[in-house]
């Protein structure tokens, strides 16, 4: 066994290199990453605005035919977004995450060719497919570059499009729509023709833009920072840090409570959050305002969304907490939804509008960092963040069915059972929270505390990407000492040293 050396890691110290090396990072991923999400999820909800602009009337949808058009989106979403990522871990993100935004582009940009309640349809069905790898991707990509305590704000920058897409989303559609009559097009097949080629336009360009992950050395690095990224990935996931594809790793994240309570709280967020992405101009409109109205007003719910959900990434981020930032979010959910329920006045419920899409926007990029930092290793991370993704996708189908035509004006029911999911998902977390910390006392109590466990490798060892995890004392302690190198690694989480966030 080569020789290590025992570094103690404080996290309140961050040298200059690290610094450099994150703001590097940030550069080459981070901008790339939002702006396609942007795109993907401007192109998702803008059938939101069409319908305020006459979507409905020229292909003479019914009430349920357009919501079913919103929840189709999400059957082919859900069943790929676990195959598309380990697609993903196979053909390499310069190349799939490329290729998938091109062939959803090209369908939103075919769905302003539509003419009947089933071409709708199939577009949006394809769609979904086509979009179903970009968000679980990007997400297992993320972390598998930043450690731990460094991924909420990243994910919180990536997720924040989603929110300014919902923030200017409505000014973009009211812009568009004055295009209404030119090439005797009506307003709202703008939007998607627009919309999809600059989609098309700049998957593209992402062709050249988008680097592979820190094992495939990306040509931005130089071979110390690339040594630099892969220590200090190694130093925070620990000993249980293998990076090779296994179907024993694939079926761990599929054998433990922990996901599915993960995933029940993601769902809890998710239903009520695109009901509102898909709603909130016709909510808005049925609160008294007229169509250019609605669409300006949609923006603001967004902007306090994009805020709120950077603010609690930093934060989260600095004192290494997820779950409580969730707690706290959700009850302020709750409030707004209760407000819609039972008050009358127009001011007042369109700030708790206002405060329900800030709410639920942090509650997203949060649990996403949540699941991400507290599942190892690679592939195990990968198949849990998918799976997680994938049933909360399934809120999808549930939330475009929530706001009827005939509820309107008041939409009682889609606010009540907004409300019930965010109680569920309020619960599901605290049931996270008590869990997690239960399991790192109860490893202190079995191996004592750890507070600088990591056993890093000397600058050889870390050239050759191998690592030496444990000390033959280690071993003996956590009782390993009849287990290969590999199956150590391959323990991940349910290794002895590692400690969850909570």
């Amino acid at each position: 066994m080569n020789e290590a050396k025992v570094i103690l890691i404080n996290d309140k110290e961050d040298d200059l290199g690290d610094k450099k090396l994150l703001r590097k990072l940030d550069w080459h991923l981070i901008p790339t990453m939002t702006l396609l999400y942007l795109l993907s999820f401007l192109d998702r909800v803008n059938i939101g605005q069409a319908k305020l602009d006459g979507l409905t009337v020229s292909l003479k949808l019914s009430s349920n035919q357009y919501n079913t058009c919103l929840s189709v989106f999400f059957i082919l979403y859900v069943v790929l977004e676990i195959p598309s990522n380990l697609i993903l871990k196979r053909l390499r993100p310069s190349r799939w995450i490329p290729m998938i935004m091109v062939a959803w582009g090209i369908v939103m940009t075919l769905m302003g060719l539509v003419n009947s309640y089933a071409g709708l349809l199939i577009c949006r069905l394809f769609l979904g497919a086509a979009e179903s790898g970009l968000f679980p991707g990007v997400n297992f990509y993320l972390s598998s570059w930043y450690k731990r305590r460094e991924l909420s704000w990243r994910i919180s920058i990536f997720f924040s499009a989603a929110a300014l897409a919902g923030a200017f989303g409505g000014v973009l559609a009211y812009g568009i729509t004055k295009m209404g009559g030119v090439g005797g097009q009506e307003g709202w097949r703008w939007i998607f023709y627009l919309e999809g080629i600059a989609t098309v336009v700049v998957g593209a360009i992402a062709f050249f833009f988008i680097n592979d992950f820190p094992s495939d050395r990306p040509k931005f690095l130089t071979e110390c920072e690339y040594n630099r990224v892969m220590t200090r990935l190694q130093t925070d996931a620990g000993a249980g840090a293998s990076e090779h594809f296994s179907w024993k790793q694939v079926l761990a994240a599929l054998s433990t409570w922990k996901v599915y309570a993960w995933s029940l709280c993601y769902v809890s967020i998710l239903v009520p959050f695109y009901s509102l992405s898909f709603f909130s101009p016709t909510i808005i409109q049925n609160l008294g305002f007229i169509t250019y109205q609605a669409q300006l007003l949609s923006a603001p719910p967004y902007v306090l969304a994009f805020l709120t959900t950077m603010i609690t990434a930093y934060v989260s981020d600095k004192y290494a907490h997820r779950s409580i930032f969730i707690i706290f979010w959700l009850s302020v959910s709750i409030v707004g939804y209760t407000i819609l329920i039972t008050l009358e006045n127009l001011v007042v419920k369109y700030l708790a509008v206002v405060l329900v899409a800030g709410g639920l926007s942090p509650c997203i990029a949060t649990c996403i960092a949540f699941i991400s930092g507290n599942v190892s290793p690679h592939t195990k991370r990968a198949t849990a963040l998918a799976f997680m993704i994938s049933v909360g996708n399934i809120g999808g189908v549930i939330s475009g069915q929530l706001y009827r035509t005939q509820d309107a004006p008041r939409f009682i029911l889609g606010h009540t059972i907004n409300l019930g999911f965010c109680a569920l998902g309020l619960v599901s977390v605290v049931i996270l929270l008590f869990g997690l910390r239960a399991e790192n006392k109860r490893r202190d109590r079995l191996y004592g505390t750890i507070k600088a466990p990591m056993v890093l490798p000397d600058t050889e060892v870390q050239s050759s990407n191998t690592f030496d995890v444990v000390s033959e004392e280690d071993r003996r302690r956590w009782g390993y000492e009849y287990m290969s190198e590999k199956e150590i690694l391959d323990l991940g989480d349910q290794h002895a040293a590692w400690r969850y966030i909570l």
